[in-house]
């Protein structure tokens, strides 16, 4: 018997369950299910409410005391101190951009601070010339021989940029690519009578969506908190759709041209990784470097039970990685405990996420808001079952609903890099084609690829243009292949999940192999 649910028990003639019994007790059939639809949508209402008002008081909190705690939010107005600089390399050059007004607001210069930034320069800004970049930036560039007055230094000094910028400007296959998404938002723009970077925003009809399927969430909500079997299978996956569909966008900076619309949005749903790890793992590693050794950390997650990549040292516990089993367990775990927890832990100790991305301490109240907002995870995840549920289904609701999150999590991200044609295809020369050979895309005429992997099915445009929301990469990815066609440049592409998993699968059984030992 659920604890939960105590205070609805029937006598036991009403449980017997015949038309008798229900006379006896002097009830009707209509009158329990009436009863129990209005229990349902009394607990609906009060979720509602409390949701509504939880919401409204951390907006107020955000915008009140957010730039104090936030760091990374603090406008350059806020950046009054020498420790508050905000540093940058650039085509190898240094920049101050303390004073400057980024349009992306603060936490995306945040994102580049004493780092080489000229790869996430380069990718977020598809609709400007190099020039006018540089006539920007220019404003706050660091006199040549002044960088050590002003504390330039790399958090890690083997941050060399990694790929070859000179002549980009001139390379044929880089010039159609960006007259490609400037011509289509172009047209886009001016049809809408907008700027062209909100062009590349979500539409109203992606907001929509968006709306839609939190509303969807949200319903399942009461069913699910009130034990229903079926919504134990039901509200994770929704969960994962929810989320690949507007909280990756958020933190890509694709979702709205206000800021906060970006920053704050992914709070609000913690079930994947903290939103600062999240920009450190994903946008500053692996988005710039893919496949990169030492430089993408989504290379080394768990390097003592899968190899995917020759930077990890072979283990003999690499050995059977591609059973079935294997896979499973560690793809159960990857998000829940890794992600969440292990990978956030070893970070903040280490200073370096998966000992490749550097990672400057957290201020004292900064690291408050960080642990709080694990110990809401915890609570949301794992610890509240044990308050509803008795022991035995508690177990099955802290654990079942966590593994097929992070089960759809693994199914849509480890598809799409790691297979044999892509794990290991590089081109330093050029940032752009090197985005393209270590991508693959999947199921590009499938929907139903489309929205349950919210768009990230569409890899190769997504890693070319991070900061185009994904609403838009179907209608560019023509346009993308043909360039490729043109130039020569592989485009690869999986009919849907089923090649892409056979396809990983036969990287992950390649990979267990032991390498052979090179001769001198």
């Amino acid at each position: 018997m659920d604890r939960g649910n105590a205070s609805s028990i029937t006598p036991p003639a009403v449980c017997v369950g015949d038309g008798a019994a229900l006379h006896h007790a002097g009830l009707s059939s209509t009158s329990v299910i009436d009863a129990s639809l209005h229990s349902s949508l009394h607990n609906s209402n009060s979720l509602c409410v409390g949701v509504a008002v939880s919401l409204f008081a951390l907006l107020w909190f955000i915008r009140r005391y957010g730039p104090c705690i936030f760091t990374e939010a603090k406008s350059p107005a806020d950046r009054t101190s020498k420790s508050d600089r905000l540093l940058t390399r650039i085509h190898g050059k240094w920049y101050d951009l303390s004073q400057f007004e980024h349009p992306g607001g603060p936490i995306a210069v945040s994102l580049i601070h004493r780092r080489d930034g000229t790869a996430l320069f380069e990718s977020h800004h598809p609709f400007l010339t190099r020039k006018k970049l540089m006539q920007i930036l220019g404003k706050y560039e660091i006199p040549e021989g002044k960088e050590g007055d002003v504390g330039c230094q790399l958090l890690d000094p083997r941050d060399d940029g990694y790929y070859a910028w000179d002549k980009i400007d001139d390379d044929a296959f880089v010039s159609d690519l960006k007259g490609l998404v400037v011509d289509y938002f172009a047209a886009i723009a001016k049809k809408r009578g907008i700027p062209v970077n909100e062009a590349a925003k979500a539409t109203p009809s992606r907001w929509l969506l968006i709306l839609s399927l939190w509303a969807c969430l949200l319903g399942t909500l009461p069913f699910y908190i009130g034990g229903n079997w079926a919504f134990l299978l039901i509200t994770p996956p929704l969960t994962w759709v929810v989320g690949a569909n507007f909280w990756h966008d958020g933190l890509h900076f694709s979702l709205s041209m206000d800021w906060r619309v970006n920053a704050w949005l992914p709070y609000l749903f913690p079930f994947f990784s903290s939103p600062w790890m999240w920009y450190h793992e994903h946008v500053i590693g692996h988005h710039a470097y893919p496949n990169v050794e030492h430089k993408d950390p989504d290379l080394a997650h768990a390097p003592q039970l899968m190899r995917e990549h020759d930077s990890i040292k072979w283990r003999p516990t690499h050995v059977g990685q591609a059973q079935w089993h294997r896979v499973l367990f560690v793809w159960s775990v990857a998000v829940g405990i890794g992600l969440e927890l292990l990978n956030d832990l070893k970070t903040n100790l280490k200073s370096s996420y998966n000992n490749v991305v550097p990672y400057s301490s957290l201020s004292g109240p900064r690291m408050v808001a960080h642990v709080l907002g694990r110990v809401v995870y915890v609570l949301l995840m794992h610890a509240w079952p044990f308050f509803a549920f008795p022991l035995w289904k508690a177990l099955v609701w802290t654990t079942v609903p966590g593994t097929l999150l992070s089960v759809c999590f693994m199914l849509n991200t480890q598809i799409n890099h790691l297979t044999n044609v892509c794990a290991h295809a590089s081109d330093e020369t050029n940032f752009y084609k090197h985005q393209i050979v270590t991508a693959q895309n999947f199921g590009n005429d499938s929907l139903f690829c489309y929205y349950f992997s919210g768009g990230l099915n569409y890899q190769i445009e997504h890693h070319l243009f991070p900061n185009i929301n994904h609403c838009h990469l179907p209608a560019l990815s023509a346009g993308v292949r043909r360039i490729c066609e043109t130039h020569g440049v592989p485009y690869h592409h999986a009919s849907g999940y089923g090649e892409a998993m056979a396809r990983h699968y036969a990287h992950t059984l390649e990979m267990e192999k032991r390498p052979a030992k090179k001769s001198d």
